[in-house]
């Protein structure tokens, strides 16, 4: 008995020294300086070695199961698809021709959950099916009808009215501008233009507080900067055509607040005294701070950039249940946290002053009642130095055995939950850096006509489904082979 005891506590003192191993290096290398080599193999085998190779095991296995998962959906998927393709095939020729698939798509349009398609897309979707270009869809073509109905086009330019003209739209004067707006340089020109535009409204908004006399001359500046957005705007319209500027959510964005602080602009020098709605200068402002959130524009030209919001805003709905489950663990240990621990933290305990809690200032961080808790089990799963409230808590309660609360919930939710997700969204990122140059590539032998035009997935679902399979990859062709 008293053997177990002395193994638990050197266990105990092991993990603390994985935790705080730069104080307890310090106390050991003043007594001797070859003490430092016991630390320095510890910490490069137990934590920079053992643990990374746990948590590869761990991930890997996560991918398998993973991979197993969407492996039998996919398979489920192709079972369903090829019994839809045996019914349709009437005649049992083992194809189905163009018309036969119109029906089809046009059928499918009524169901809501499926991602709508115009009848302008059809043919497109059939030439993504068509693999063989035969214009027949066979059982092998049938099984990507999912994949092939959630893409998303991209739409040919509309004529622009200025084509009326053609004369001086397709003079040469005229396609150079043209070629000079479509340009990088014109990009680039509109980037600065939107930092200095950002510095004069951080200059006049700082003279608005200080109610300084030189707020009426950066007023000024920001009324010219109006119009040249306003026009930025014409030339883009006059160099693409109004639909083809229109269909671009950023340009729409850029429409609607230039017009809108242009004319409150307008209005607001035509009438001084601010009598009127448009003449109000408090808003106008808001709305140019609006405009110079044009600057995020300019980090989505950043490749590493772009792929982190995408990756981001793809993950983030599926990674709800894993971020869930976190939750769920919180919540017991939050609740075990209360039953073993609440009460202990109070003014009348003389042994709470000697604690790290109270040196670090962090008595407010407790297990006294159920918010307290949640508030503290949240600290220990993303401040690096929780071992303060496990030391402390060891020390409150005299015994060893309060570790296993906290080393175990550092087990169960930093080291294998959360490193998964971290894990898990890194390969993402890299996964989406990939399937963002391989689009790219596709716009480019698109510009050349030698492939079919499509613009990536409709529904996030579907950009889901395809950065899985694009992590998962190794893993489904393992899966492939086993079951083939």
């Amino acid at each position: 008995m008293i053997y177990s005891y002395t193994y638990f506590r050197s266990q105990s003192g092991i993990y603390a020294v994985t935790l705080v191993y730069s104080s307890s290096w310090l106390l050991q290398h003043r007594a001797s300086r070859w003490y430092s080599l016991f630390f320095v193999l510890y910490i490069l085998l137990g934590v920079y070695f053992v643990t990374n190779l746990i948590l590869a095991v761990v991930y890997d296995s996560f991918k398998s199961e993973l991979a197993k998962q969407v492996f039998d959906m996919d398979n489920a998927r192709r079972r369903i698809l090829l019994k839809a393709f045996d019914l349709m095939d009437q005649y049992n020729r083992g194809y189905l021709d163009k018309e036969q698939c119109l029906c089809l798509f046009d059928e499918l349009n009524k169901y809501r959950t499926l991602p709508k398609m115009s009848k302008e897309d059809f043919g497109f979707i059939f030439d993504e099916l068509d693999d063989s270009h035969d214009f027949k869809i066979n059982s092998d073509e049938f099984a990507d009808l999912c994949h092939a109905i959630a893409l998303k086009f991209s739409k040919e330019d509309v004529p622009s009215i200025f084509e009326s003209c053609p004369w001086v739209y397709y003079s040469p004067f005229s396609e150079n501008l043209k070629n000079f707006v479509r340009g990088r340089k014109f990009g680039n020109i509109v980037a600065i233009i939107l930092v200095i535009n950002l510095i004069a409204v951080i200059i006049e908004t700082t003279l608005d507080i200080e109610d300084s006399t030189a707020q009426t001359f950066w007023q000024v500046v920001e009324f010219v900067f109006g119009w040249i957005y306003v026009v930025e705007m014409g030339l883009k319209i006059y160099s693409y055509g109004f639909l083809n500027y229109w269909r671009d959510g950023q340009n729409r964005f850029d429409f609607v607040i230039t017009c809108v602080i242009v004319i409150g602009e307008t209005a607001t020098f035509a009438s001084p005294t601010g009598q009127t709605f448009l003449s109000n200068g408090e808003w106008i402002r808001y709305l140019i701070l609006a405009r110079v959130l044009r600057l995020i524009r300019l980090l989505m030209r950043v490749k590493q950039y772009r792929a982190f919001v995408a990756t981001f805003l793809t993950l983030l709905p599926s990674l709800m249940p894993y971020l869930g489950t976190i939750f769920c663990v919180m919540c017991v240990y939050s609740s075990l946290g209360v039953q073993l621990f609440g009460g202990i933290v109070n003014a009348g305990n003389s042994l709470v002053e000697g604690t790290d809690l109270a040196e670090n200032d962090y008595l407010l961080f407790n297990f006294n009642d159920y918010p307290n808790a949640m508030v503290t089990t949240f600290n220990l799963l993303v401040m690096g130095n929780w071992q303060a409230w496990m030391q402390s808590y060891r020390d409150l309660t005299r015994t060893s055995w309060s570790l296993v609360y906290f080393v175990s919930f550092y087990l169960i939710t930093v080291m294998l939950i959360l490193n998964l997700i971290i894990a898990f969204v890194l390969e993402a990122f890299f996964s989406e850096l990939e399937i963002e140059e391989s689009e790219e590539c596709a716009v480019s032998e698109e510009q050349e006509g030698r492939t079919r035009r499509y613009a990536g997935p409709k529904t996030s679902s579907q950009r889901v489904d395809q950065l899985l399979h694009r992590i998962l990859s190794s893993e489904l062709e393992k899966s492939q082979a086993c079951s083939a």
